[in-house]
């Protein structure tokens, strides 16, 4: 197994597909290897019946950018081709039919911000952490987080994520309006999210189509 590999479980229950991340170490890192796994997960779903996908990240972080160690040997190719490889996946996931629903339970940071903002919804947990952490290391996000950030977020708070590198809190990332609701833990984070998933699925599959793709449309 590549080091730092992510595994992925589908399951499809009628009208509701998840998809759980497992670390083979400490995070779910989005590494080329990864962000290919990913995408070809979202492309299996999206034609089947399914109207609302959850994506969940398991061993304390939902998702993270990539492996800073392993971008230090890239080249400019190398460095363009990761940053076309992110900006796919989170392209195909603004295309999908699908809604797609984020679960944070842990850190989400660098691409992993940027991920779960190509997710129609963002739920947290209270514990949760969240940054963009590349003005330490002197680079800007490639997955496009300067443009699909400032679309969710308060101004103020993007200024402050982006220039600080520093970790917030879910409650910081939810009045900065990133985040559409915080919970205590998993488990109430869970109920909230069914419980939205349930009414998502109850609505009609082609209205559900042309309102998201309307809406990224606009954006």
């Amino acid at each position: 197994m590549i080091k730092g590999c992510i595994l992925i479980d589908l399951d499809i229950h009628g009208e509701l597909a998840r998809i759980t991340l497992k670390p083979e170490e400490k995070f779910n890192i989005l590494s080329p290897v990864n962000i290919k796994k990913l995408t070809s997960t979202f492309k299996s779903i999206q034609n089947t019946q399914a109207k609302c996908i959850l994506v969940f990240g398991k061993g304390g972080s939902f998702a993270v950018g990539a492996n800073i160690k392993q971008m230090y040997e890239y080249d400019g190719y190398m460095a363009k081709g990761f940053s076309i490889l992110g900006n796919k996946l989170f392209k195909l996931m603004n295309e999908l039919p699908q809604i797609i629903i984020a679960e944070i339970d842990g850190f989400c940071m660098g691409g992993g911000v940027d991920f779960a903002a190509s997710c129609d919804f963002r739920f947290a947990t209270k514990r949760s952490k969240f940054a963009h952490p590349g003005a330490q290391l002197g680079i800007i996000t490639g997955f496009g987080g300067t443009q699909r950030l400032p679309r969710l977020m308060k101004q103020n708070a993007i200024s402050d994520l982006f220039l600080s590198g520093e970790l917030f809190d879910a409650d910081f990332m939810y009045k900065a309006r990133f985040l559409n609701g915080i919970f205590d833990s998993y488990d109430e984070l869970s109920k909230q999210t069914e419980s939205i998933a349930n009414k998502i699925i109850s609505k009609n599959k082609l209205f559900l189509k042309e309102l998201k793709h309307l809406k990224y449309r606009i954006c």
